[in-house]
């Protein structure tokens, strides 16, 4: 089993200030997709371990983050979907391409495999945002109040990671618009209207902690992906970031051995 490989200094420094994450490698190629009011940063462990197995990573900012919770207002989730696409294109040399996601990002990666089945060959969806825990399911109805949509709400205790370190470290916003929410809920209806029609394999990682959302949520997209039924690993100890939580070593090795396991 390969460790993950020390950061330089510039890319230390891209991890911590929430900035992209481009590790070089190939012939294949990963896209790693971050969540709603996060960072690249919930994907760096990932993405490191990959690039030590020998794949190019590329951990991109998602559209309306990287600076301040109000540039997420008005932000339509296709949009987050189609930037995801052009990131996409920008791997479009490499032999064999997969899309990792978190939360929102895995919704998204799920969208791209629907919607470009030839170059999308596998999905590792950490904690997909079917189905937000009860607080979020009610920011998303807010959100759809014409009164209410461009309200910022603190995230208060900040993001959902057990990891004392990796909370302190992530560059996430400390806010989030109730109308992303309401965005969000869209584009999980999509992506569960898609599900069927998905054909490239996937594995589902889930903390068992989780505070923003349901296990129940992850079974149903591992249940319906077209592909299916998903592999379904579930982390004890873990929250919801499970890229950089406490079990983030045993969600790597998953991965690994799942992408692995497509390119043999």
């Amino acid at each position: 089993m390969k460790t993950n490989p020390t950061p330089t200094p510039d890319q230390l420094a891209a991890i911590d200030q929430g900035r992209e994450l481009d590790l070089p490698g190939g012939p294949d190629a990963v896209l790693l997709l971050h969540g709603l009011t996060g960072a690249p940063f919930e994907m760096h462990h990932l993405a490191l371990r990959l690039a030590a197995e020998g794949y190019r990573c590329l951990a991109p900012v998602m559209a309306g983050h990287g600076r301040t919770p109000e540039d997420l207002v008005g932000i339509p989730w296709t949009e987050w979907v189609a930037h995801a696409r052009r990131d996409l294109a920008r791997l479009s040399g490499a032999r064999h391409v997969y899309v990792a996601g978190c939360s929102m990002g895995a919704l998204v990666a799920c969208a791209l495999a629907h919607d470009l089945p030839e170059r999308v060959e596998g999905l590792v969806l950490l904690a997909p945002a079917m189905e937000l825990q009860a607080a979020g399911r009610l920011a998303g109805l807010l959100g759809r109040s014409a009164l209410l949509w461009r309200k910022v709400v603190p995230k208060g205790s900040g993001s959902d990671v057990r990891d004392p370190a990796m909370k302190a470290r992530n560059p996430c916003l400390g806010g989030v618009p109730l109308g992303a929410v309401a965005e969000l809920q869209a584009l999980a209806a999509r992506v569960d209207s898609l599900l069927p029609g998905v054909a490239a394999p996937a594995l589902v990682v889930f903390g068992a902690q989780d505070h923003t959302v349901t296990l129940a949520g992850a079974k149903r997209l591992a249940k319906r992906i077209g592909s299916g039924p998903a592999e379904l690993l579930v982390l004890p100890e873990s929250y919801h970031l499970v890229g950089v939580d406490v079990e983030r070593d045993r969600c790597a090795d998953a991965a690994v051995r799942f992408l692995a396991s497509l390119g043999s």
